[in-house]
Parts: C-alpha cells; structure tokens; sequence
C-alpha cells in the first residue's frame, strides 16, 4: 500500500517535467530554418504591387502634362484642351496677354492673340479638396 502511494506520488511529481520535456520537443520539430513557399508568393506579389503602383502613377503624370514647374509665374497656362491624339488647344497668359496656341507634336502655333482677357486666371483656381491638399503639400514640400 505504501509503495502504491509512492509511486502515485512520484507520478504527480514527474507529470509536469514530463510535460514540459514533450512541450519541448513539439517546438523543437516546428522551428523551421528555411523560407515558406507562401512567404516568397506575398513578398515578390508585394513587389510587383509596388512596382505597378509606380509604372502607373508615371503614366498618369505623363498622360496630365506633368508636374507644374515651380517659380515660373511669367507664362501661365490657363486653359489646354485636347482635340486630337496628339494635338491640343491651350489658352496661355504672357504678360497681362491672352494667346490661343494649337500644339501639336512638331509645332506650334498662335492661332489668336487676345487684347483683353477672355478669362481671368484667378475665375480658373481649381477649388476642389484634392487641388487644395495637393497645393498644400506641394508648397509645404518646397519650403523645406
């Protein structure tokens, strides 16, 4: 009878060594020293996002004219309008003066001059949320 309470004893005493010497191991046999298939398909699918993200943004800045150039307050280009695949009308200000341009790829052309302005460039402020951020953190951007 002793004996059995001993051996009941020694079992509670050895159970959560026992334990922790099968916990170990469990971990040991899960550690992994190699990359996963599924970890390189999201990092080069992240890559690839990113890189359509910038291909993308560069064509649309080409396909809006590009950035404004900073400082440049003698030529204004009020209006452009396109008319053709590579043609456009543009309404630029020099000097307190109108001038219709026609634009094309190999030339271009004054088509009227304007005495008096036809537009005034200050009725032409885009007013729009995206406008106002975007003048925002562009002049905020020069500053520094």
């Amino acid at each position: 009878m002793i004996k059995k309470i001993i051996c009941l004893f020694s079992g509670c005493l050895l159970l959560p060594v026992s334990t922790l010497v099968l916990a170990e191991q469990a971990l040991e046999k899960k550690v992994s020293t190699g990359v996963a298939s599924g970890d390189l398909i999201s990092v080069f699918l992240g890559l690839g996002l990113v890189l359509a993200l910038i291909f993308g943004c560069s064509w649309f800045v080409k396909r809006m004219g590009g950035l404004p150039a900073a400082g440049g307050n003698a030529i204004k280009v009020l209006s452009v309008t396109s008319v053709g695949s590579r043609e456009r009308i543009a309404l630029v200000e020099v000097g307190g003066k109108q001038l219709l341009l026609g634009v094309t790829a190999q030339q271009i052309n004054t088509l009227h001059s304007f005495d008096e302005p036809v537009v005034k460039s200050a009725d032409l402020k885009n007013n729009s949320e995206f406008a106002q951020k975007l003048h925002h953190m562009m002049s905020r951007g020069s500053q520094n």
